[in-house]
């Protein structure tokens, strides 16, 4: 319960500490010399990461140049959070907005070779346009031998079926039915697989604006998702497909937030139909509070499972299996877990067992971060990483799922974490040389051991404070 506690204290406004008195802005002049170097900085690390052509063959050097240039990242993100209403009267969005494209069009030649992700997203679409189902077509199926070509040792999972929900399946469809209509070679059509989630992480961005503008943020906040190295890199390089989920998400927040619950509640019921992980928020979103009183949207609720369900009619007779391979999911493999690990510890090695607690204690830390009363996104936020933080499970794209609300509520740790996660991939050239996917324990330390020491000591801090007012009270 220890992680229920800590992020309703760190969230709480009540345990926040006081406004610190800010010494003389800083001149416009000034504040735009420092985006614009901290810009070109991550432009040049970025630009030295293109060099490499396939990330996945240059693993340390890509790594080095990634934390390198998330020095610059954090630099810009303290002159936005510290000077955010200053940078508004300038208006920089633009700039902010420039930059951002333009770090995309630089890392978007780049081969998506970190993951296996984009040349399956191709198989699911091809076994579609060939007739089959992609939620019983398995890849290593002899029924399916003849979709085998050159791309055949990347697509991933050759022994399960899809774990997508129905609306990325139809998306996988159609991309492959235009892209093999554009391109012949099977490469280049993994390569294009890249753009609708590129195209769909650019809305991430527009409807982030929406929410900063609904939860009173300064517009400037936006640097914080549009100049993350993370966003930079798993969707514009690797090109995974949470992006579109995660847009329909903050669509939802910026509606919610507005006053328009029933179109909130469709938007992130279609979200959930791309990637499960959205559900947690529906407890957010469904169920709100005015003063002492709760109500129940149930109109929003209704329609967005309307909308469900005849999302699932197109794959109505067998889209139950993903529920089976997202069991799997969480209780038969570990990849790149966090507290997870200490739940099997104390389970005694029972994968039934921890994924079971985990459950429930991720249950607890959403019913108690709804109960609080949290400024915008902070109770979404803590719902997310709860989730990642107790997952048997936290590939570094999965910490986009919790990267625009960052932007809104700027947890320092959180943010850390979105810098250090790419450390997973020293895995990749172990695995492409020997198949072996197995995570060396150092480097795994070091993604989580300064993340997790700063969440426990500011929890700690805030716990404090909280019970210091309620106590003077």
């Amino acid at each position: 319960m220890l992680i229920c506690v800590t992020l309703g204290a760190i969230l709480n406004p009540l345990a926040q500490a006081p406004a610190e008195t800010l010494p003389t802005a800083p001149s416009a002049r000034s504040l735009a010399v420092g985006l614009g170097l901290a810009g070109a900085l991550i432009e040049g690390g970025l630009l030295l990461a293109l060099r490499l052509e396939r990330p996945a063959s240059h693993v340390p050097e890509f790594l080095a140049y990634y934390l390198l240039l998330s020095i610059a990242y954090f630099a810009a993100c303290w002159i936005v959070i510290r000077w955010g209403e200053r940078l508004t009267a300038l208006r920089s969005g633009r700039w902010i907005w420039a930059a951002a494209l333009l770090f995309r069009i630089t890392v978007l030649p780049l081969d998506p070779s970190l993951s296996e992700d984009t040349a399956r997203y191709r198989w699911q679409g091809m076994v579609q346009h060939a007739g089959g189902d992609p939620y019983l077509a398995l890849p290593q199926d002899a029924e399916w031998e003849s979709l085998r070509d050159s791309t055949w040792s990347r697509v991933a999972a050759k022994d399960k079926p899809s774990a997508y929900g129905p609306v990325l399946e139809q998306l996988n469809l159609w991309t492959y039915r235009c892209v093999q209509l554009w391109e012949s070679e099977p490469w280049r059509q993994v390569w294009l697989f890249k753009f609708p989630f590129a195209l769909a992480e650019l809305g991430v961005g527009l409807a982030l604006m929406s929410l900063l503008a609904a939860a009173g943020r300064p517009p400037a906040w936006a640097l914080i998702y549009l100049w993350s190295p993370l966003a930079v890199t798993e969707f514009w390089i690797e090109g995974h497909n949470d992006a579109l989920g995660v847009a329909f998400v903050v669509a939802a927040l910026a509606l919610s937030l507005r006053g328009r619950s029933t179109w909130a509640l469709v938007l992130l019921t279609i979200a959930t139909l791309c990637k499960f992980w959205p559900a947690v928020l529906f407890p957010f979103l469904a169920l709100t509070r005015s003063r002492d009183r709760w109500q129940v949207h149930w109109r929003g609720l209704a329609l967005g499972g309307a909308v469900g369900v005849a999302l699932c009619l197109l794959y109505w007779r067998n889209i139950a299996v993903v529920l089976e391979v997202l069991e799997g999911f969480t209780m038969g493999w570990r990849n790149n877990d966090s507290l997870f690990a200490g739940l099997l510890w104390l389970a005694g090695g029972d994968m039934e067992s921890a994924a079971g607690a985990g459950r429930w204690i991720l249950i607890a830390c959403v019913a108690g971060l709804r109960w609080l009363r949290l400024p915008p996104c902070s109770g979404e936020l803590g719902a997310v990483a709860a989730v990642l933080l107790l997952s048997a499970n936290c590939f570094p794209w999965y910490l986009s799922w919790m990267l625009p609300f960052l932007a809104v509520q700027p947890v320092r740790p959180l943010l850390l974490w979105t810098v250090l996660a790419p450390l997973a991939y020293h895995v990749v050239p172990g695995y492409e040389a020997t198949g072996t996917w197995e995570y060396d324990a150092g480097l795994v330390f070091l993604e989580y051991a300064p993340v997790l020491a700063w969440l426990g000591v500011l929890g700690i801090d805030r716990s404090r404070r909280l019970l210091h007012g309620l106590a003077g009270s």
